[in-house]
């Protein structure tokens, strides 16, 4: 059942764009209101992120549905994993550009394709280099994290994730930072080093194996520096070379990679 509601999720979301999925501003508002009510602190951040997950859990336990279990997989999945329309996301963002709206291109950047909020005083191209990173980052913690986790436990993991990406933000700046930020760096680890690893074998083995081994044992090196380290080693031209297009097909084959391994375990695990 996993392999089957991971690649039909898989599968619906290539072909979808962002209008057929519904927006996070409801569960963001949820969250806010709740921080309102309670407070910014590590007990009331675990308290958030846990207690969905382990109602969650108990619900599919107490259910026990093989059929029901598998939709809601799909459902999740499917929300997770996000649009697979970036594509067409990137034709708009260049024709921002092309048109001379780079304040227009900033903003549908950070809306849609994972651009980092910043000051980019040194000119667009600056802004482009950011891009692909906060893309790759953004399809990283859409797909592979979900992914992994679904593997690992589950609806109650993609659960997880999602409510991580939507409380990390909130908690960042206020008493619970610390918890909060370690929690994310933690649920990304082993994600984001298989992820470089397979990126190795579906890239530039020699140059993406080597900074592997060298950082792979490192837990206070960013998950954002170690993709985008991975992502620049895999691809074969030069960093200013490499188009957003590149970065997507590698990191496409990477999921195909990850959707045969886990059909392989099932089969002979």
């Amino acid at each position: 059942m996993v392999f089957l509601a991971a690649i039909l999720a898989w599968l619906i979301a290539l072909s979808i764009t962002g209008h057929h999925l519904p927006s996070t501003q409801p569960m963001q508002q949820w969250v806010d209101r709740q921080v309102e009510r309670f407070g910014v602190s590590n007990a009331v951040f675990l308290a958030m992120l846990l207690g969905p997950v382990f109602l969650a859990a108990l619900v599919l336990w107490w259910v026990d549905s093989w059929l029901l279990t598998l939709l809601l997989s799909i459902l999740a999945l499917v929300l997770a994993f996000g649009p697979g329309d970036q594509v067409d996301q990137l034709k708009r963002y260049r024709q921002f550009r092309a048109d001379g709206d780079d304040e227009g291109a900033y903003q549908f950047g950070i809306e849609h394709l994972g651009l980092p909020e910043g000051l980019y005083e040194n000119g667009t191209d600056t802004m482009d280099e950011a891009l692909k990173e906060g893309l790759a980052f953004q399809l990283f913690q859409r797909f592979f994290v979900s992914f992994f986790w679904f593997v690992a436990f589950g609806i109650p993991g993609v659960l997880l994730v999602g409510l991580l990406v939507l409380l990390e933000p909130v908690f960042r700046y206020h008493n619970g930072a610390s918890v909060a930020i370690q929690f994310r760096h933690a649920v990304n680890w082993i994600p984001v080093r298989l992820l470089v690893l397979s990126m190795g074998l579906v890239g530039n083995f020699a140059h993406t194996f080597a900074i592997w081994l060298r950082r792979v044992r490192e837990f206070e090196i960013t998950d954002r520096a170690f993709l985008w380290s991975g992502i620049k080693a895999a691809l074969p031209a030069e960093s200013s070379a490499q188009r957003p297009e590149d970065l997507l097909l590698l990191l496409k084959r990477a999921q195909i990679l990850w959707l045969v391994v886990l059909a392989l375990f099932i089969i002979f695990g």
